[in-house]
């Protein structure tokens, strides 16, 4: 079996990694009836091929978490039945997130403080039910109104709302003397 390798693609526009990550798509039914498939390739962060075939794939939308004040960096992945059992997943995961905190420090005005997950498998989450999982580093921080966890990873340079309850959005006062 070939090795694997893990290639970026974050805001590229490589017109193959784009054709491959379709077809791989489309071959596994992951774009629901509807879905923008011009959309979801802007999205594009990395990808995994084993030899010429294209094993796995990442996406990242950035999106402002209201409930945690800050803008994330929110991950899909999806990985071929073929390698479902061979860390592709986290290794493109920990790839990922690693390329993306790379590129928030380097675009601040950004405001993108960490990378956040989903996790719809339930095969991870019977399987891992540790509060933050020890290859991504994903922390468990609450449940979306379906159940599903979410996790975040924050980036090393993240900061966080100085907002405090009753200021009216006004950020936290020094006490006086």
């Amino acid at each position: 079996m070939s090795e694997i390798v893990y290639r970026n693609a974050w805001r590229l526009g490589d017109p193959a990694i784009e054709r491959d990550a379709e077809l791989f798509w489309r071959a596994n039914k992951a774009l629901p009836s509807g879905t923008d498939a011009g959309a979801r390739l802007s999205e594009l962060c990395a990808v995994a091929y084993r030899g010429e075939e294209l094993v796995g794939v990442a996406t990242a939308s950035i999106r402002a978490i209201d409930f945690l004040r800050t803008k994330l960096a929110m991950f899909r992945c999806l990985v071929a039945p073929s390698v479902r059992n061979s860390q592709v997943a986290s290794r493109l995961g920990v790839y990922s997130r690693d390329l993306l905190e790379s590129w928030s420090k380097a675009n601040l005005d950004e405001g993108v403080m960490g990378l956040g997950a989903v996790i719809q498998s339930r095969a991870l989450v019977e399987h891992s039910p540790y509060a933050v999982y020890p290859d991504t580093r994903l922390a468990f921080v609450g449940y979306t109104q379906e159940g599903y966890q979410m996790r975040v990873y924050w980036f090393a340079h993240a900061t966080i709302s100085k907002y405090w309850p009753g200021d009216d959005g006004a950020v936290l006062k020094p006490a006086s003397p």
